[in-house]
């Protein structure tokens, strides 16, 4: 009889421990979550070291690539504080903010009107002039706290080149997005304020996180439209798109032909973070491009070389498992790089 209490008691707490564990974690995340908003008010009136002390010393960062590196505040005041006076104007718009434990995960759509010169010590001794047009671009931070409130690591996900092609630095890209536009409030939009809180407290963290590591194992360049609504909304630079099943066919072609060109392809789910109906991963590729391949017809000779990029993905899941709405950032620039296609920067 003790030993069978003894049992009843140890399994209790441990029942109690787990349940003040998760506790735990969700006060943190809307913690986490509170301490971010709070900064993005501020900054957007101008206090910007708000966003500079919201770092620890050092912390770590990815640089355009697909590693992190030991950084200080000092280091982001400087290239932020660049932007931001070449921009006074500039403001930071977060869209969704995804929390889940120590993490949060946010696509942001920054603003400004380029009206000074932009001056950048490793850009050069000369200031860029200005041409007074509005700028728009955006990101994917994902953002680790520490117990005092801190970041101390940040993964940070964007395609600068369409910032400094804006602002006349060098030939913008060309950018296409696979959908139809669509006008006016389009999916979280269109929710009200009770069903978009709804999404954060439904419970599905678990089914829309095992979503993901399907997704992935179905390879690069898998059939992915099982996943999707059709249409679902994706969202892009210039606003959201209605994507049709037939559509997502058409864009695996290009993934498809990586796989070819790197048939030792993988993902890595390198930080996932997931809250409610919501779920943000950040996916890092790696293969070795050992095969020729006709490229849209442009011709690709193999050269042997590793190849590593990196892109983030933020979805909001219905009741039954699907995706309704989607956003993609990622800078594809090592990729073109290693396939040829692009020369390395500075050439």
């Amino acid at each position: 009889m003790k030993q069978i209490s003894r049992v009843i008691v140890v399994s209790l707490l441990f029942l109690v421990l787990g349940a003040w564990s998760l506790s735990a974690q969700e006060d943190n995340a809307q913690r986490n979550r509170q301490i971010y908003l709070e900064m993005v008010a501020q900054y957007n009136t101008g206090n910007r070291e708000a966003f500079y002390t919201l770092l620890a010393d050092p912390f770590m960062m990815n640089q355009g690539d697909s590693v992190l590196a030991q950084m200080s505040p000092d280091d982001v005041r400087a290239f932020d504080g660049a932007l931001a006076g070449a921009m006074p104007d500039i403001q930071m718009n977060p869209t969704v903010t995804i929390a889940q434990g120590d993490w949060v995960a946010v696509p942001i759509t920054w603003t400004g009107t380029f009206t000074e010169p932009f001056s950048f010590a490793p850009f050069g001794p000369d200031a860029f002039p200005p041409n007074n047009q509005a700028i728009t671009w955006t990101e994917m931070w994902f953002l680790h706290f520490t117990v005092e409130g801190l970041v101390d690591v940040a993964w940070l996900v964007a395609e600068p080149a369409l910032m400094f092609g804006q602002m006349g630095m060098f030939p913008p890209p060309e950018t296409s997005r696979t959908g139809t536009p669509i006008e006016g409030a389009a999916g979280y939009q269109t929710l009200s304020a009770d069903e978009l809180a709804a999404t954060f407290t439904s419970d599905r963290e678990a089914r829309n996180v095992a979503a993901f590591t399907d997704m992935i194992g179905l390879g690069f360049g898998g059939d992915s439209t099982g996943f999707y609504a059709d249409p679902y909304v994706a969202w892009g630079f210039g606003g959201a798109y209605a994507v049709t099943a037939d559509q997502i066919a058409e864009e695996a072609a290009f993934p498809a032909m990586l796989a070819m060109a790197m048939p030792d392809v993988a993902m890595e789910q390198t930080v996932t973070v997931a809250e409610g109906d919501w779920a943000a991963t950040l996916i890092t590729l790696s293969g070795t491009f050992t095969e020729d391949i006709e490229f849209f017809g442009m011709p690709l000779t193999a050269t042997g070389e590793t190849i590593t990029w990196q892109f983030g993905a933020i979805d909001r899941f219905d009741a039954g498992g699907k995706i309704v709405e989607e956003w993609i950032e990622g800078d594809a620039t090592p990729l073109l790089i290693g396939l040829g296609i692009m020369p390395p920067m500075g050439q």
